[in-house]
């Protein structure tokens, strides 16, 4: 009797061994309920005592979850899902399509396996429970949504109010997926690009540029003016210039310009900065409206050559101007001056050749008389037998000193 009680414990050892080292058919394949009554999701991750695997397992089950549900419900209608001419931009888009759409509620852990590398996890859900729960809150969610929108498009609100009543509309529609289930997509989108519209048509702001003469590398004569009817949305508005460097003081309604760049027409252009605007909101939301925004500011400035006068010696300012009117213009009367401190003077050399030597330095002043920018000193030459030929190769050398050296040195030390 003892021997066959002790082979019977052995055998009941082996069989719950046995039983542990069986892995379960859902980790091996999918469950499929015929009726559609219920969907599962299967999620794995690799055990590692250093890492929330287990936690990771259900995230990967949840995500696979989602995707079921998303089929399930969506493939009678999955031809409405492709974007159309009128579609979301990549943006948006491609941020939108790495998240799952579904928010699954009521699932339930069927069952957890693991092996020696391996942990799974087993969920279901009612699919049409979940269906009629989440019409019910559809429902909610729209009624929220149509509410909001009648703020956004009532213009007798501030403009501030009324993006912020179009933000939490989008984010809401977000939330419960309207911008990507075809059963509230395009109604949906077209209502929110509808109040954005509405917005933008009663945004009103005017630019003032005076009848000034600006110059490029001197960006503190530049003035300008920006005025909006709603004084708040100045300070959500954001700035750009194709070249140069501006900025838009809201306190002042004051364009400045801090450097000018190197073209003579500037395109002046703004819009409004989201970012700024809706920094409680989620960033998809304000991706939505950066993408699907119209409403912008736009003028063109122009800028003048910078003038200039020369100073040096008489023999040499011809040179001087014929070199730096490859840059800048040349008038009696400038704001700024470029002055040469030197010289120029001949020697006979042994072999009876003639030198021709220009030597000195630049200076470049304002009206004011401040100097902006000195050079090194320089000297350059030329040598001929004859006296005049030595003397037009040494203005050629120097010409070409200033264009290839001095007239970058100058550039770079103005606000270009």
């Amino acid at each position: 009797m003892k021997k066959l009680t002790f082979a019977s414990f052995i055998l009941l050892l082996l069989s719950c061994g046995s039983q542990k080292n069986i892995v379960p058919e859902w980790v091996l394949s999918k469950p499929i309920d015929q009726s559609r009554t219920y969907v599962y999701g299967v999620g794995m991750s690799y055990i590692n005592p250093n890492a929330a695997y287990q936690q990771a397992a259900r995230s990967n089950a949840l995500a696979d979850l989602a995707g079921e549900v998303e089929s399930q419900i969506f493939d009678e209608t999955k031809l409405l899902q492709k974007e159309d001419s009128g579609g979301f931009s990549s943006a948006f888009k491609s941020e939108t399509s790495t998240k799952s759409h579904i928010k699954l509620e009521e699932y339930e852990v069927v069952e957890t396996y693991s092996d020696e590398l391996r942990y799974y996890v087993l969920y279901k859900l009612d699919l049409p429970y979940f269906l009629a729960r989440k019409a019910e809150n559809d429902a909610i969610a729209m009624n929220w949504i149509q509410e909001k929108l009648l703020i956004a498009n009532e213009s007798s609100r501030q403009l501030t109010q009324r993006f912020h009543a179009l933000a939490d509309a989008i984010d809401k529609a977000i939330q419960r997926d309207f911008l990507m289930d075809p059963q509230f997509k395009v109604e949906t989108q077209t209502n929110f690009i509808s109040a954005l519209r509405n917005i933008e048509k009663d945004i009103h702001a005017s630019l003032s540029v005076p009848e000034s003469t600006f110059y490029l590398g001197l960006p503190e004569l530049f003035s300008a003016t920006l005025n909006f009817e709603d004084e708040e949305l100045g300070a959500w508005f954001e700035l750009r210039s194709s070249s140069g460097k501006f900025s838009y003081s809201s306190t002042t309604s004051s364009l400045r310009c801090f450097k000018t760049g190197n073209t003579n027409s500037i395109a002046l252009e703004g819009s409004i900065d989201f970012n700024k605007l809706l920094p409680q909101n989620d960033r998809l939301v304000r991706l939505w409206l950066q993408e699907f925004s119209r409403w912008k500011m736009s003028q063109n400035v122009y800028f003048q050559n910078t003038l200039v006068s020369i100073q040096g010696p008489r023999n040499l300012q011809k040179v001087i101007g014929e070199a730096v009117s490859t840059k800048f213009t040349v008038r009696q009367e400038a704001p700024l001056q470029i002055a040469f401190r030197g010289e120029e003077h001949d020697f006979k050399m042994s072999n009876s050749r003639n030198k021709h030597v220009i030597s000195g330095s630049f200076v470049l002043t304002n009206i004011q008389g401040d100097i902006l920018w000195s050079s090194n000193e320089m000297e350059k030459f030329g040598i001929s037998a004859d006296k005049e030929a030595s003397r037009r190769a040494a203005y050629t050398e120097f010409s070409k000193d200033i264009k290839f050296f001095i007239l970058p040195q100058i550039t770079r030390n103005l606000n270009y």
